[in-house]
């Protein structure tokens, strides 16, 4: 039996002419360009790219907005506990000759200036963990106060803010029914309660 089977297999074989026949047109076809890339490694490159690109630039933007919403939160929470006043003043001069240790120099705002708010007086604060004035306005002759906050502007704590002298409008937020404007100006940050609008 396997001889038979032997023999039947044996009869399926090539020749030497045959083999080399086969091999003459395995040559004559195309090559084969191995530096061809398919088109479809090109969409999936794109599709990683475009994950990438957004899987590192949404926690930036996400943070961004983030921090401006601890930003207003902050300032609403103490605006609504207020606490006593360090120095009743109106004087600018005053309050920065009060406020010595600052790593700045407390300043008058155009968005202030613009409002007719004066100044009422002031107390140490901080925003963030950032050393910072937190000082009372209001217009002249009303009972309603608001809190401005000042400090020292550090893109790595505060991240993008507008800024004004860039042509920057200041951000509103919303915290516990309060406005809250936030800019920078000066290359200091400002924060300032404001009455909702109606």
């Amino acid at each position: 039996m396997k001889q038979t089977v032997r023999d039947h297999l044996d009869s399926y074989s090539l020749d030497t002419e045959q083999l080399n026949s086969l091999k003459a047109l395995a040559e004559q076809r195309a090559p084969v360009n191995r530096h061809h890339f398919p088109a479809y490694s090109l969409v999936i490159a794109g599709a990683i790219f475009a994950f990438l690109l957004v899987f590192f630039l949404t926690p930036y933007m996400l943070d961004k907005n983030t921090v401006r919403e601890r930003i207003a939160t902050e300032v609403v929470n103490n605006h609504i506990k207020r606490k006593p006043l360090e120095i009743e003043t109106r004087s600018i001069e005053e309050l920065r000759n009060y406020f010595k240790k600052l790593d700045f120099v407390p300043v008058g705002s155009v968005i202030i200036k613009q409002r007719g708010l004066e100044l009422i007086g002031g107390r140490y604060c901080s925003l963030q963990g950032v050393k910072a004035t937190q000082l009372r306005v209001r217009k002249p002759g009303s009972d309603t106060v608001q809190t401005l906050y000042q400090t020292e502007y550090k893109k790595d704590i505060f991240k993008d803010m507008p800024i004004l002298e860039k042509g920057g409008d200041p951000v509103d937020m919303y915290v516990k029914g309060v406005k809250v404007k936030i800019w920078v100006e000066k290359d200091l940050l400002f924060a300032l309660t404001d009455i909702p609008d109606e």
